[in-house]
């Protein structure tokens, strides 16, 4: 995705406009549990660090965040599970934050033994009904193994609780909507010939929890995601009686919405299904228990886009409480990645993303500290409102009625200069501003009226007997003096195919005799008119019998293609299955029929066209010849596929990949990637070889190394 910068000197020569917010403190809404994010996985790499990087990371995390809830998992699906590196990591929050910081609980799976796959993942099952709960006769609850699930959940709280972990809350199915290859128990919103239902299964865990001493609250349904219906179509088959509030995810939205990075840059798609809900069941609390980007690398714009979602769900959605997916997830995280001496090998050659311990905080970070530092469990939403279009506001105010926090979101491409609100016997005590790609989380003086930066989010705090600010001259303190605005490398869309306006599949190839050859649909389906029809194996193409094996689809491409391919970021297939189940298929480069390189598991949907993304971070420069396609699946359509983020190779850039050294060799520098990520600072001649080539330890492609006296592009080899 192409990023926006505005730069410096344009953005200083635009005149802030000005605004102002009215909030009234009288107008109480509902009443905050608290804000969070997850320890989900990757728990073990935070066991692994020193004793000194874990207490960084966890006054980070923690302290930092004045963290009110924690998601993890109840992995207890194997029951000899180690649950020590849980342990270790909940104590430490309950150290730093006491009862403030709640646990949330959700299951991913049920136990293989109460499933006909036998087996926690998804991938074992080849229909969904394997993925249910197994079929029980006799059960009181229904034709499922609901009182076995009941007594799993039960006795995992229990021996959770011996453990030193009592959840406050639980969620008994992670996204019972969504089919997937880890673990996962799938749950229609009430039971069917095929598959268990989730109104069943919620009553058997409520009546099994009753009477317990340390008894959770119960959320749910916690579907995917909350376009098409799919939150309500789980809740109206509930008994609300048995649910102490409501849990969604957001990874769709609605009305073709159903992009996440996208909709973290335009979360104003969220603004209507998260309203439509909010008016039929706030009547208990709302929470949204999980949302990321979804993309590889934290983007800066992530930022605002994080603090306008719950501005979003905490005025029209009504929301009590947001949990984001990551708190700590390894390296590439949302808030605070987590490296224990060698992370996610990216290029399958030993070169890692992150070498030696390293704790890093990312964008997203700051946006969700701007509500948790500043609002505590048991505030209430209060009216709050402003006639400018680009600025997003939402406000809290404390049980006692002594304090308020404003958090504003500068949306927009300028600044604006905002008149500080007046609150009725209440004074400006603290004022907290974070700048997409500027200073985070930083203290800006206190005046009559503060400067939004274009991009921005500002918190600012009211308190009873606060000194009110002298200053009436407010200006923009969230600069940083060692931001270089980047040179932006412009970037392109590259079809690699597109058969709504070709009828040729000359192209694919079937490299297995058992598979049909790839034929052309002229068929109009779900809107999309002109598609290629790919079979793939219908059976388990791991089976060691040799009754399936592996067979594959290739897919050769041509010399523009193949171009796209070492120098794009990523592709976009547009797929879906030919069947109403689900198909993962295994997509990735090749050169003539061999691997390059390949992503598990990418969905290709059963009910609609899904937008797939696959990385090209592995092609390197040697690019691939073709496609490979490979899945249990019986076979899938394909639309579109197109290769995103690409930079123009021009002759005249690749000349100046070699360039003679100038007279700034000994000069400070930077280096940035292509899409201006600050990656090291030195002396140039620290950082190139004497044929101008990259020596820093860094990724094979394309940077920028700017001095003063210039900007020159070179490679690492």
């Amino acid at each position: 995705m192409k990023k926006r910068f505005v730069p410096v000197a344009l953005a200083s020569a635009v005149a802030a406009s000005a605004a102002s917010i009215a909030v009234d403190p009288s107008s109480a809404k509902q009443t905050i549990i608290g804000f969070g994010g997850g320890s989900v996985y990757y728990q073990n790499w935070i066991a692994n660090l020193s004793a000194a990087d874990q207490k960084d990371l966890f006054d980070t995390a923690f302290t930092g965040l004045n963290l009110s809830i924690l998601r993890i998992g109840n992995w207890l699906q194997d029951e000899n599970k180690d649950l020590s590196d849980d342990v270790a990591i909940i104590k430490a929050g309950k150290e730093r934050l006491g009862d403030h910081m709640k646990i949330e609980m959700s299951s991913w799976s049920a136990p293989g033994n109460l499933k006909p796959s036998g087996s926690v993942n998804g991938s074992a099952g080849s229909t969904k009904s394997d993925k249910s709960l197994k079929k029980a006769s006799g059960d009181k609850y229904g034709a499922y193994a609901y009182t076995d699930f009941a007594n799993w959940w039960k006795s995992s709280l229990q021996k959770y609780a011996a453990a030193g972990i009592t959840p406050d809350y639980i969620s008994l199915q992670n996204e019972p909507d969504m089919e997937a290859s880890y673990e996962e128990t799938l749950f229609e919103p009430t039971e069917t010939n095929d598959i268990a239902g989730y109104k069943q299964a919620l009553n058997a865990v409520y009546d099994a929890l009753n009477g317990m001493s340390n008894r959770p609250k119960i959320l749910g349904p916690e579907p995917l995601g909350i376009g098409y219906n799919y939150f309500q179509k789980y809740a109206t088959e509930l008994d609300a009686s048995k649910l102490d509030g409501y849990a969604y995810h957001l990874y769709h939205a609605g009305n073709g919405n159903d992009n996440s990075g996208n909709n973290y840059l335009n979360p104003e798609n969220f603004r209507s299904p998260m309203k439509e809900i909010a008016t039929a069941y706030n009547t208990k609390p709302i929470i949204m228990t999980e949302f990321c980007p979804m993309e590889d690398e934290p983007r800066e714009e992530d930022m605002v886009g994080l603090a306008h979602i719950m501005q979003v769900g905490f005025t029209d959605g009504y929301l009590s409480g947001y949990i984001a997916w990551e708190l700590f997830y390894g390296y590439h995280s949302q808030m605070v990645g987590v490296c224990p001496g060698a992370g996610w090998d990216l290029t399958g050659e030993g070169k890692y993303v992150c070498e030696g311990t390293e704790i890093k905080i990312f964008p997203e970070y700051h946006a969700m500290r701007h509500y948790s530092k500043f609002v505590n469990p048991g505030w209430k939403v209060v009216a709050a409102s402003t006639a400018e279009s680009n600025l997003k506001t939402v406000a809290f105010a404390s049980p006692a009625g002594d304090s308020v926090s404003v958090i504003v979101i500068n949306t927009g491409k300028s600044e604006i200069s905002l008149d500080n609100p007046a609150i009725s016997g209440m004074a400006l005590a603290n004022a907290v501003q974070s700048k997409e790609n500027g200073l985070k989380s930083k203290n800006v003086s206190l005046a009559s009226c503060t400067i939004l930066p274009a991009r921005s989010i500002t918190t600012l705090v009211y308190r009873k007997g606060a000194s009110a600010p002298a200053a009436t001259t407010c200006k923009d303190e969230t600069s940083d003096a060692n931001y270089v605005e980047p040179v932006v490398v412009p970037t392109e869309d590259i079809v690699i195919v597109d058969y709504s306006t070709t009828t040729d599949v000359s192209t694919w190839q079937a490299m297995n005799e058992k598979l049909s050859p790839v034929t052309y649909s002229s068929n109009t389906l779900d809107g999309i008119t002109g598609y290629a029809t790919v079979p793939l194996a219908g059976c388990d193409q791991a089976d060691t019998t040799g009754t399936c094996t592996y067979m594959d689809q290739l897919m050769n491409v041509n010399d523009k293609a193949a171009e796209a391919l070492k120098s794009c970021s990523s592709l976009v297939v547009t797929m879906r299955s030919t069947t109403s189940e689900n198909a993962y298929v295994n997509v990735g480069g090749a050169n003539n029929s061999k691997w390059v390189d390949y992503e598990y598991g990418k969905l290709a949907s059963g009910s609609q066209w899904s937008e797939t993304k696959v990385s090209l971070a592995k092609e390197g420069s040697n690019g691939s010849t073709a496609l490979h396609f490979n899945s249990n699946a019986e076979g899938i359509h394909i639309a579109k596929i197109v290769a995103r983020g690409c930079t123009t190779k021009s002759t005249a850039i690749a000349q100046s990949y070699k360039f003679k050294l100038a007279d700034d060799y000994h000069m400070p520098a930077k280096l940035f990637d292509m899409n201006g990520k600050f990656l090291w600072s030195g002396i140039k001649s620290q950082a190139l070889n004497a044929d101008g080539t990259l020596r820093l330890n860094v990724h094979q492609g394309v940077y920028l190394l700017k001095t003063k006296s210039g900007i020159h592009r070179t490679i690492k080899k």
